[in-house]
């Protein structure tokens, strides 16, 4: 027994950021890879940083195509010694989806939990305000958005039209949006994609309670409008994805792997003990 333990050791932990936020801030990824390091002493935490630097990877969180960005992560991922026996994930909004993205195409290697902070599941009825410090990515990104989310240049530029679901132009959305409908097997389901989700040991999703970033803030949870209303919600259990279980969520939800959470405030408006409460303590704190 002496010796098993010995060879034991904390589960890496990845993080991926959200828009116009970068790896390594000392005031927000930063702040978030210490809390962990302090609460689990030996842990690896492993930021993602798509590009060369931190200029680039803030700009490739507005301009880039998203699966190309997936798959760059599953390639730097796959080449990590220190992650090779898998690792917990934590995505921070639309890093939440991206990093399911990674669990249904990659996993490889493998998450273990993955808790989405704010993530965008079902998509944004309204594309975010740009927020960057580099005034000149948002004034590219405006530019291109005025020629209409599901414009074909737009879907290959603009991270954030990739899941951009308007539910007023529901064939729309289907038709050309570039990324969202793939991963929800929203047209052609990939068995996949769903038996990958199943082998979570938890998918854990959480809501901002006054989040006016992600519109509908129910898409955190895969709840979003019905087809053709801004008005009335569907919450997740009552939707197509769930009830034909197209990517493993009714599964994951019977098993008891799905698990719920709230924060109090707007998107990302979290506290450092908020998250060692709620995701450090009760899903980090494991060994592989």
């Amino acid at each position: 027994m002496f010796i098993l333990s010995c060879l034991s050791a904390p589960r890496p932990t990845v993080l991926w950021h959200g828009m116009g936020d970068t790896c390594c801030y000392s005031f927000s990824m930063g702040a978030v890879k210490n809390s962990i390091e302090q609460a689990i002493p030996g842990v690896y935490v492993y930021s993602i940083m798509i590009g060369s630097n931190m200029v680039e990877d803030e700009a490739y969180g507005f301009l880039g195509e998203v699966s190309n960005e997936v798959s760059e992560v599953c390639t730097q991922l796959k080449s990590d010694p220190q992650l090779q026996n898998g690792f917990n994930a934590v995505g921070f909004s639309q890093g939440g989806q991206f990093l399911r993205a990674y669990v249904e195409r990659c996993n490889d290697p493998p998450v273990y939990n993955l808790i989405t902070m704010g993530g965008q599941h079902q998509g944004v009825a309204d594309i975010p305000e740009c927020t960057s410090v580099n005034s000149t990515i948002c004034s590219i990104v405006e530019d291109l958005l005025a020629l209409g989310a599901y414009n074909s240049l737009v879907q290959e530029l603009v991270v954030q039209a990739q899941y951009f679901h308007d539910p007023l132009e529901p064939t729309e959305y289907l038709t050309y949006n570039a990324f969202l409908p793939d991963i929800n097997s929203d047209i052609n389901i990939n068995p996949t994609y769903k038996d990958n989700l199943i082998h979570l040991n938890n998918l854990v999703l959480v809501m901002f309670s006054e989040d006016t970033v992600v519109v509908p803030k129910e898409s955190s949870w895969f709840g979003f409008y019905e087809d053709n209303s801004v008005s009335v919600m569907i919450p997740y259990n009552q939707t197509q994805l769930y009830i034909q279980d197209r990517i493993g969520l009714k599964s994951l939800d019977v098993a008891g792997k799905l698990k719920f959470d709230s924060c109090p405030g707007n998107h990302m408006q979290f506290t450092l003990d908020w998250f060692k409460q709620h995701v450090t303590n009760p899903y980090l704190k494991n060994e592989i």
